[in-house]
C-alpha cells in the first residue's frame, strides 16, 4: 500500500506551485529579423547623398527591424540602370530618381531602351528633394529667355540630365531661341567663363529650403562672391511652352522672388523649371519594408532639417509630390499616405508646384 503524503506536505507543494506560476519568466519572444536596405544617391558630399545618409541614420535609429546604409553613384541614370539589372537590388534599394530620367525610364527611351522592359516596373517611394533651375549670367542686359538668342550658353554635355534640363527650360522661348544658341559643354567651369568672357551665360541651380525659400550651391555661391549675378527669368507663356511640348516633369515651375539670395540677388522675380528629385524603387522590394522607410521618414521629417538645409522642405505636404499617377507609387508607400492622410500623386504634385 502506497502511503498518502502528509496534509502539510501537498499544503507547501501547492502554495510553491502557486507562488512559481507568478514569478517565472515569460517566454522569450521571438526575436524579429533584421533587414538591410540601401539607399543609392549622388556624389558623396551632394544634398542627395546628404539626405541618403538621414533616411539611413533614422532607420537605424527609430526601426526596430530594418538597417540602411547609403552609397554613393554618379546619379539617378546609373541608378535606375544598376538596381533593375541586380534582383537582389530589386529587393533593398530604394535610390535617388529625378523626375526627367523617371520618365525616360518609364518610357524605355534612351539612355533606358536596353533592358527597357525590366527598367518599366520602376515606381515611386517618396519626394527627396527639389531645386530651381535657371539660367545665370553677368551681363545686365539678359533678362529673359528670349534674349538668349545667339549667346553662348554654358551647361552640362549632351545625354547628361543638365542639359536636358537646360534644354527644355530654354526652349520655352522657342526654337528659333534653343536653335540659335551656341552651347558650351563645360559643366561649373562654364561659371569661370563667364568672368574670362569666353561664354555669356550659363545654367545654375538653387536648392529649396522650404515654399519659395532657396539658397545656393557651392559653385554659384563662389562666383556671386567675385562677380554681380543676374539670373535670367522666363514668362508664363514660356513655362506653358516647355509644359507642353515635354510633359509635367518639366512644365513644373520654380520662382524664386526678387533679394531671395541677398539685396537685390535676384533683381527681378525670376521664373524657371523646378527640379524634383524623388526616391524610387522596384516592385520587388517588399511591401512591409517599403511601408517602414517611409513611415520613418515620416515620422522623423523635422529632423532632416538638422542633415541639410534642403531637408527643411521635407513636409507632410511635400512627401507626395512626385508627378507620378497613384498606381505607379510602391504599395507599400501607398498604404502609408492612406493611412496618415498623406496627399500624393500627380494631382497633388500639381497643386504644390504648378506649372505658372
Amino acid at each position: 500500500m502506497i502511503k498518502k503524503p502528509p496534509l502539510a506536505l501537498l499544503a507547501i507543494a501547492c502554495c510553491l506551485a502557486i507562488a512559481f506560476s507568478f514569478t517565472a519568466p515569460a517566454p522569450a519572444p521571438a526575436k524579429t529579423k533584421t533587414t538591410r536596405v540601401e539607399a543609392r544617391t549622388t556624389t558623396f558630399g551632394g544634398s542627395s547623398y546628404i539626405l541618403g545618409f538621414a533616411v539611413c541614420d533614422l532607420l537605424n535609429k527609430n526601426s526596430k527591424w530594418v538597417r540602411g546604409a547609403v552609397l554613393e553613384s554618379t546619379g539617378s541614370a546609373e541608378n535606375i540602370r544598376t538596381v533593375a539589372a541586380d534582383p537582389k537590388k530589386q529587393k533593398r534599394t530604394f535610390f535617388t530618381c529625378s523626375v526627367d530620367m523617371y520618365e525616360l525610364a518609364k518610357k524605355g527611351t534612351p539612355p533606358f531602351d536596353k533592358n527597357a522592359v525590366k527598367i518599366k516596373e520602376l515606381m515611386v517611394l517618396a519626394y527627396q528633394q527639389s531645386l530651381a533651375g535657371m539660367i545665370i549670367t553677368l551681363d545686365p542686359d539678359i533678362k529673359t529667355l528670349a534674349d538668349l538668342k545667339g549667346k553662348r550658353v554654358a551647361t552640362w554635355p549632351r545625354g547628361t540630365t543638365k542639359f536636358d534640363l537646360t534644354y527644355s527650360l530654354v526652349a520655352g522661348a522657342g526654337k528659333d531661341v534653343t536653335d540659335s544658341i551656341q552651347w558650351q559643354f563645360t559643366g561649373y567651369a562654364g561659371y569661370n567663363d563667364m568672368i574670362l568672357g569666353k561664354t555669356d551665360a550659363a545654367f545654375g541651380f538653387l536648392p529649396e529650403r522650404g515654399p519659395g525659400v532657396y539658397t545656393t550651391v557651392p559653385k554659384l555661391k563662389e562666383l556671386i562672391s567675385k562677380r554681380r549675378v543676374y539670373f535670367v527669368s522666363a514668362t508664363p507663356a514660356m513655362r506653358a511652352r516647355t509644359l507642353k511640348e515635354f510633359g509635367p516633369g518639366y512644365g513644373a515651375t520654380a520662382i524664386v522672388k526678387k533679394g531671395a539670395l541677398g539685396k537685390d540677388v535676384p533683381r527681378q522675380d525670376t521664373m524657371g523649371i523646378n527640379i524634383v528629385l524623388g526616391w524610387t524603387v522596384y516592385p520587388q522590394m517588399p511591401p512591409e519594408v517599403a511601408y517602414e522607410i517611409v513611415k520613418v521618414m515620416y515620422d522623423n521629417r523635422e529632423k532632416f532639417k538638422h542633415y541639410h538645409s534642403a531637408g527643411k522642405n521635407l513636409s507632410k505636404d511635400r512627401l507626395g509630390a512626385f508627378p507620378a499617377a497613384k498606381d505607379r507609387w510602391h504599395p507599400g508607400a501607398r498604404r502609408l499616405f492612406e493611412e496618415k492622410g498623406i496627399p500624393y500623386g500627380q494631382q497633388h504634385f500639381n497643386r504644390v508646384y504648378p506649372a505658372k
